[in-house]
């Protein structure tokens, strides 16, 4: 990641990796919600996530957790079991509320998973202080 505060991040996933956090996700939702996907939802698989400072482009979608209408709040991993999982929890200052950007990270990147999780929480100090 270049130090001068413009960094870029592609995370390549297995199609095995995405469908084990696809599930994971819906059975977060709740056991009703994680039959409904099972059974009828059309599964979609993810083959890459991109970072910046200001979004996350998962798939063809890009969400904004920094810039003019929205604050970051705070980054965290987890460990899941056999997986780990990256969350971006941001603030948008138009509407006051919360919002929160889950993204699984591929085997081998967890030190990679690091260094974005203390470049954005570095990106919160300055803003605090």
């Amino acid at each position: 990641m270049p130090g001068d505060g413009n960094w870029s991040i592609r995370w390549i996933y297995t199609k095995d990796e995405w469908h084990y956090f696809d599930k994971w996700c819906s059975r977060r939702k709740g056991l009703l919600f994680y039959a409904w996907y099972s059974l009828f939802l059309k599964k979609k698989y993810v083959s890459s996530v991109q970072f910046t400072r200001q979004w996350v482009k998962i798939g063809d979608k890009r969400k904004y957790f920094n810039g003019p209408v929205t604050e970051v709040r705070r980054t965290d991993i987890y460990d899941k079991g056999f997986i780990n999982i990256l969350t971006i929890t941001y603030e948008n200052i138009s509407k006051s509320q919360l919002a929160e950007i889950t993204v699984l990270i591929p085997r081998g990147k967890l030190r990679e998973a690091i260094d974005v999780q203390q470049k954005l929480n570095e990106n919160l100090k300055f803003k605090l202080n």
